[in-house]
């Protein structure tokens, strides 16, 4: 994976604001590796960070988080009576969110004095032959990013932990826990916001892949058709992941539907899976579509993370602070309680306003008629 200055500096900036004071920041050498950046590249983003007063440096113990720039505390949290191993098992595709969350589970686990080992796989054959080789853990946080776990990779992970917690909906109704969002309580939201605004044609876009917190929220969109009867819901497709150029893809299909005037059928755009906030206003951008001006959009996605929303788009979805939050006590409730009921435990709507909506041209005609 490789990127650029104002996605490292936004990354660095998104852990900064959820850090608790105290808390260690990724190295040079372990940012070179994780982004594929140059040592130079990353040394600006820190330093900018350091001019922020977001992060400072102590010689012998390295590079720590502050609080908006107050005083650092002398040291991290204590650690507890008992040391416990972690295991966090990803998926290594490009994804922030799912690296946001992965670091700050490092950095709460390792506040509490436990051990955490952060592996990456390619494909779940390739999951199962690094988990052979792996000592037991005391937990695993598995963190599949919308693609499928299959069975045996789970009973690959049983066999090193009594203890899982699942980033996402994908095995509910299994014996882990699973801690994700159900996207049709944040597309209601939308939607409902739109048509209050005025708009009476509104197009909800989301990937074709067929997971459950997708499944829930377009099971939701054919209720809001009974719900709205006078509003024109349209669905657009798209065959792709968030890390599969979902972006383009969708921009793609957009251009399918505009008439020959370039017209959109719908004066609003609620869509799912956009990474890159700044890279898709771009691409509107390039059909010649002003964004609130001509076409009004909310995205479905992590209100706290600047490389969805880049300052701009109105977002309702969730925080990946508070997956981190409720993954990190789904860990400890286990280690509490071992025969505790395993469960989903569903993230609550958090909600960032922008300058992406507006009321449709039509509207305010109305309005300024009566």
């Amino acid at each position: 994976m490789s990127t650029t200055p104002v996605e490292l500096h936004q990354f660095l900036e998104t852990l900064a604001k959820s850090a608790n004071p105290g808390d260690r920041a990724p190295t040079v050498r372990d940012l070179m590796r994780r982004f594929g950046a140059s040592q130079a590249l990353v040394q600006h983003a820190l330093g900018s960070l350091k001019n922020q007063g977001l992060i400072d440096s102590q010689v012998g113990r390295g590079t720590f988080f502050t609080s908006n720039g107050e005083p650092l505390r002398a040291t991290v949290d204590a650690p507890s009576a008992a040391t416990r191993s972690i295991l966090l098992l990803r998926r290594s595709v490009s994804i922030a969110r799912g690296r946001v969350v992965v670091d700050g589970l490092q950095r709460r686990f390792a506040a509490e004095g436990h051990r955490v080992l952060e592996v990456s796989y390619t494909d779940p054959e390739h999951a199962r032959a690094v988990l052979r080789g792996m000592p037991r853990f005391d937990a695993c946080v598995i963190q599949s990013s919308f693609e499928t776990i299959p069975i045996e990779t789970l009973a690959a992970v049983r066999q090193k932990t009594d203890v899982v917690a699942v980033d996402g909906l994908g095995l509910v109704g299994t014996n882990v826990d699973a801690v994700g969002m159900e996207w049709g309580e944040p597309l209601a939201a939308a939607v409902h916001g739109l048509v209050q605004q005025g708009h009476r044609s509104i197009a909800h876009a989301t990937s074709t892949h067929q997971f459950l917190a997708n499944a829930l929220g377009l099971r939701r969109l054919e209720q809001l058709r009974g719900t709205y009867s006078d509003v024109d819901l349209q669905s657009i497709a798209v065959a792709k992941l968030p890390h599969e150029d979902f972006a383009s893809a969708l921009v793609a299909l957009l251009q399918a539907r505009r008439d020959s005037a370039g017209q959109l059928p719908f004066s609003a755009l609620v869509a799912w899976g956009i990474e890159d906030g700044a890279g898709f206003r771009a691409l509107l951008a390039s059909l010649g579509l002003d964004v609130p001006n001509q076409l009004s959009v909310v995205l479905l996605g992590r209100a706290d993370l600047a490389n969805e929303h880049a300052d701009f788009f109105d977002t309702v979805g969730c925080n990946a602070a508070d997956q981190v939050e409720y993954l990190h006590q789904a860990i400890h409730a286990r280690w509490a309680d071992a025969a505790r009921a395993y469960g989903v435990r569903f993230l609550p709507v958090a909600l960032r306003p922008g300058q992406s909506t507006q009321a449709p041209a039509s509207a305010a005609k109305r309005r300024a008629r009566a």
